[in-house]
């Protein structure tokens, strides 16, 4: 079956990385190192996505932060450009097509973000998991064990529980009216779906391109028609305004970008790679907490224990066979 974090181009790394596999038996441990390291990245995306939810005009905070993305990555792209080079030219045309999906999910996600509580969208579009699994099943004909549908049953279940008001029966319907009338619950799915389908674009790519090459090159060409965009919907004074008044942490988050992935890579040399892409799901309780407690917002308890669901349930697809 599939393995998933939600940003799939981790899918195949180990196979694609010339670094040292963990000695003994993967399968049962997992060192306190690799734990670290996942812990770290997974908080260091729940806090991009806290700044991109407090930031002003948000689609222009994330162009800012791409920008500054690929200038900080490019150092140890060209390195690896220079060592791995490209071999299979239709690597460019997968690239491209990540590009774009990644474009409608940058556009879906601040959309999401403009009136959606953190504590109540992240963790809807962090359940790709789930929605990659099911793809998987229906258009690439792979299998799933009994642990992949309790996984993707638990998925289910706390996405709902998120987005009830309160342990009452009269809320047992809330979700789908939530779906129906809240904009920013459309747009935290629209963004899953798009997360998913990246996801499977981008499992095809990083089997005919290094993954540390295809991840600047996704980027690139998503900025490629993301920047347009924002030439031609957003006034030049706003853009300067939201660098002035947002500039440290636009630096953060596009730092924390090439951080967190370069954390990923050195934990995929030190453990079992569906645990690690399991454990990453820990960015969905951060993520609540981090809205609960620094935004303030409502339905905490709800909301933990909701984020704790989908983090099992993403846990239990990771590490399905």
């Amino acid at each position: 079956m599939t393995r998933s974090s939600g940003d799939s181009l981790f899918l195949r790394f180990p196979a694609s990385l010339s670094l040292r596999r963990p000695r003994g038996n993967p399968g049962i441990h997992m060192s306190i190192p690799a734990i670290s390291l996942v812990i770290l990245s997974a908080l260091l995306h729940a806090f991009r996505n806290l700044f991109t939810k407090e930031s002003g005009d948000k689609q222009i905070f994330l162009w800012w932060y791409s920008v500054f993305a690929l200038v900080f990555y490019a150092p140890l792209f060209v390195y690896f450009l220079n060592r791995e080079g490209v071999d299979d030219p239709s690597a460019y045309i997968w690239c491209a097509a990540s590009g774009f999906i990644h474009c409608l999910y940058w556009l879906f996600l601040t959309n999401s973000y403009k009136e959606g509580d953190l504590s109540h969208v992240y963790p809807i579009m962090r359940s790709s998991p789930a929605l990659v699994l099911l793809f998987a099943v229906l258009f690439l004909d792979e299998q799933v064990s009994a642990q992949g549908v309790v996984g993707v049953l638990l998925v289910a279940f706390g996405i709902y529980i998120i987005n009830m008001k309160r342990w009452a029966a009269s809320e047992l319907w809330a979700p789908v009216r939530s779906i129906a009338h809240d904009p920013s619950t459309r747009f935290a799915f629209f963004t899953l779906l798009a997360v998913a389908v990246y996801s499977i674009v981008d499992k095809a790519a990083v089997s005919r391109i290094h993954p540390v090459l295809f991840a600047f090159y996704h980027l690139f060409f998503g900025m490629l028609y993301y920047t347009p965009y924002i030439a031609l919907k957003k006034d030049r004074a706003l853009v300067r305004q939201e660098w002035i008044a947002n500039k440290k942490r636009i630096l953060a988050s596009g730092f924390i970008g090439i951080f967190g992935y370069t954390l990923i890579l050195i934990a995929f040399t030190l453990g079992r790679v569906s645990y690690i892409v399991g454990l990453r799901q820990l960015s969905i309780v951060f993520a609540v907490l981090m809205g609960s407690y620094f935004l303030k917002e409502k339905q905490r308890g709800l909301r933990f224990v909701g984020a704790l669901i989908i983090f099992s349930g993403g846990f239990l697809i990771s590490l399905a066979k």
